[in-house]
């Protein structure tokens, strides 16, 4: 699909009442410079989840526990750094790009208690501060605060590192990190975090995979957050739809996040009621298959008794047509973990959804694909996801 004119807030609106409400249209699935928008709204007022550094197979809070150790990361494409405090102990996000002439500054993992820059020996200390640099001795006014390196807010949420490029303009070279334009991590967290209460905290991650699939990120989010395909893609017998009560299908919408959850068809699957809050008990013995949390914009965290699967939609600077799709698994039980493809149908509910976002972007790109209507009652949820992205693009 080819485009010769940005698309504009009124194209994208997604009125607030569903039963009048347009989905976004399906330009803003591939269009290039509504991408780029979006890493530049809502992919900078967001926090996200920090891949791993790549050299190291273990979960990235491992790899960081020492004081003084650093490693790189990339974000969205962004080039980052993690750094545990020499003195002080405490864990920073930095960008990874000297202050001088832009190299690098960390490019693998290292340890001590400054860092120097090994194009031109720049040095910073671990809190990001200027430190010296061989010829910088006589300058006036020098250190300025934008020879400093920018900190950048980080958080960790069960063993997950989480940061957020929305630093104020104002304060863009403190070494104080602030966030413009978001909720700090507990806030956007406290409704997941009020439903794992009782849940016992993950043994150990057993599995990290990256990959990139086809389809628009969006489309990836939309079709988490959309139980009409269950039926269908997921279908009986065998599928997800056998192995679940689907009328028992619930949706619950908050500020920042969406919970779906449903019953177990048979309760051997689902969870130990002592596990979750008395909301969820069902007086005829049944028991919840699953915790289907989204976080916006494109974070998914799916809870099953065996443990975490965390899914993470990323948009690829560049490419609209794709997604990289961060899986990552945390186990709880390690038992139901190893039968987790068998009972909770992990592996084949993944293999589904790829394959019909696959043709489903082909759709988007075919020109023919006009604005979609919801379905009230169904997909409050996809309404929800549609009328956030284009505020979050447009700023109403």
């Amino acid at each position: 699909m080819l485009r010769t004119m940005p698309l504009t807030a009124e194209q994208c609106r997604v009125d607030d009442d569903i039963r009048r409400a347009e989905t976004l249209p399906a330009a803003a699935f591939v269009d290039g410079e509504f991408a780029q928008r979006e890493l530049d709204t809502l992919f900078c007022t967001s926090w996200q989840l920090l891949p791993d550094h790549g050299d190291d197979p273990r979960p990235l809070d491992e790899q960081v526990t020492a004081r003084g150790t650093r490693v790189p990361v990339s974000l969205l494409g962004r080039p980052l750094y993690l750094q545990r405090g020499w003195d002080d102990d405490v864990l920073r996000a930095f960008p990874n790009t000297c202050t001088h002439a832009w190299h690098p500054l960390v490019l693998g993992a290292s340890r001590g208690p400054t860092l120097v820059c090994a194009q031109h020996g720049r040095r910073f200390d671990c809190t990001g501060r200027f430190v010296s640099q061989p010829g910088f001795t006589k300058l006036p006014d020098f250190p300025r605060d934008c020879d400093h390196l920018t900190s950048l807010p980080i958080a960790i949420w069960r063993r997950m590192v989480f940061a957020n490029l929305g630093v104020d303009p104002a304060r863009q070279h403190s070494l104080a990190p602030s966030i413009s334009g978001t909720a700090a991590l507990p806030s956007v967290f406290a409704e997941i975090d009020a439903s794992l209460a009782k849940m016992p905290a993950a043994v150990e991650r057993t599995s990290a995979e990256t990959r990139d699939v086809a389809g628009n990120w969006k489309q990836h989010a939309w079709n988490f957050l959309d139980p009409f395909h269950i039926g269908y893609v997921h279908r009986a017998p065998h599928g997800l739809a056998d192995a679940i009560e689907l009328a028992s299908y619930t949706t619950e919408i908050y500020e920042h996040s969406v919970l779906q959850w449903v019953y177990a068809s048979k309760p051997a699957d689902g969870f130990d009621p002592a596990w979750l809050p008395e909301r969820f008990h069902d007086r005829a013995g049944r028991r919840v298959f699953a915790l289907w949390w989204f976080v916006f914009p494109n974070l998914a965290l799916n809870f099953y008794p065996w443990g975490l699967s965390v899914n993470v939609y990323q948009p690829i600077p560049g490419r609209p047509e794709a997604t990289r799709f961060v899986w990552h698994q945390w186990a709880i039980d390690r038992e139901k973990h190893a039968d987790r493809d068998r009972r909770w149908l992990s592996a084949q509910v993944d293999a589904e959804d790829v394959d019909t976002l696959a043709h489903v972007s082909r759709g988007l790109r075919s020109g023919f694909a006009p604005r979609g209507r919801f379905a009230p009652d169904d997909e409050q949820a996809a309404h929800w996801f549609h009328r956030n992205v284009a505020r979050g693009v447009f700023g109403s």
